[in-house]
């Protein structure tokens, strides 16, 4: 099982049960200051008063901290995600929305060809060419 949150949380118990936490990736540092790479959402500046900053929160960070794998690594055939089907990947990032949807369309669409359903669309009824 995958577990997709957009909202960025996780109780105890659901961090409890994971078994790999997967980070799409992370803010990037700022030009000319790499060790400035940051594993949150985003880097923001902000000028404050002094009694004013304990009042700025980070975003949620690394979700899973001791579980996470990065994309960048699999990707690369540094690290792994899931190894077996009965491990519980999550992921938690706001950018996802719909994945519930398009994580599904292959093997819905493999099946539906299996089966001889639906009807072949063709491809230039998905393309324009409305420039020179």
């Amino acid at each position: 099982m995958h577990v997709v949150n957009v909202a960025g949380g996780l109780d105890k118990e659901g961090l409890h049960r994971i078994d790999v936490a997967l980070r799409f990736g992370s803010a990037p540092a700022p030009v000319g200051l790499p060790e400035m790479r940051l594993h949150d959402e985003s880097i923001k500046y902000v000028a404050l008063p002094q009694q004013e900053r304990a009042t700025i929160r980070r975003s949620h960070g690394i979700v899973g901290e001791k579980k996470v794998v990065f994309l960048e690594d699999i990707l690369a055939g540094h690290t792994q995600g899931r190894t077996s089907p009965d491990e519980i990947t999550y992921s938690a990032r706001g950018n996802l929305q719909g994945m519930q949807f398009y994580s599904v369309a292959a093997k819905v669409y493999e099946r539906a060809r299996e089966k001889g359903l639906g009807r072949e669309i063709p491809t230039d009824w998905l393309l324009q060419d409305i420039r020179d």
